[in-house]
């Protein structure tokens, strides 16, 4: 029975990493100037290529995208009107408190607003409901880095160093933020 468990966990998995995130994260703007998070990195900490993902109805805990959120991520990705989705996010995560990729753009949109404390909340909460949320990982350790938290930045490239084997945007997004903040503070 356990491994039955573990071979359906790790299926899962897999899918999860190739099915659901052809564009996951919050933007293709981040990284240590507010920017690379969505695209190179920024969720984070943008996760994905630079946006949320808006593919397959991958779901954990009863989360992922459905047609509300991918509303909301069109609003931040295509206008990058972070105010106005963080709007609609707050309701969003209210109705379903259960969604970490609804908290992971939440998170995204208030980061982007300079509004930090509130993201790094949100990004929190979100790993509270899926620990290994790569994009989430990402996008905070962006958000360690526009904080001046380093360390804490290097922490989650680790993290997502044991998680992503496999084209992992996430972790190469997050990777490409701390080199410019390396160079930008000569680390």
């Amino acid at each position: 029975m356990k491994y039955l468990f573990l071979v359906l966990f790790l299926i899962f998995s897999l899918t999860h990493s190739v099915y659901a995130k052809p564009n996951d994260g919050g933007g293709s703007s981040g990284g240590s100037s507010g920017g690379s998070s969505g695209g190179s990195s920024g969720g984070s900490s943008g996760g994905g290529t630079g946006g949320a993902s808006t593919g397959g109805n991958f779901s954990y805990s009863g989360s992922g995208y459905d047609g509300d959120l991918r509303k909301i991520l069109r609003l931040i990705e295509d206008e990058k009107d972070y105010s106005s989705a963080l709007i609609q996010l707050e309701s969003y995560v209210y109705e379903n408190p259960q969604n970490a990729d609804g908290w992971n753009l939440i998170g995204f949109a208030s980061r982007k607003l300079g509004k930090f404390d509130d993201a790094e909340l949100y990004y929190n909460t979100g790993l509270e409901i899926y620990p290994n949320h790569d994009d989430i990982l990402a996008y905070q350790g962006e958000l360690y880095l526009q904080t001046n938290r380093y360390d804490k930045a290097l922490e989650n490239l680790a993290v997502l160093t044991d998680l992503c084997v496999f084209n992992c945007d996430e972790k190469k997004e997050l990777e490409d933020a701390i080199n410019k903040y390396e160079a930008e503070n000569n680390l």
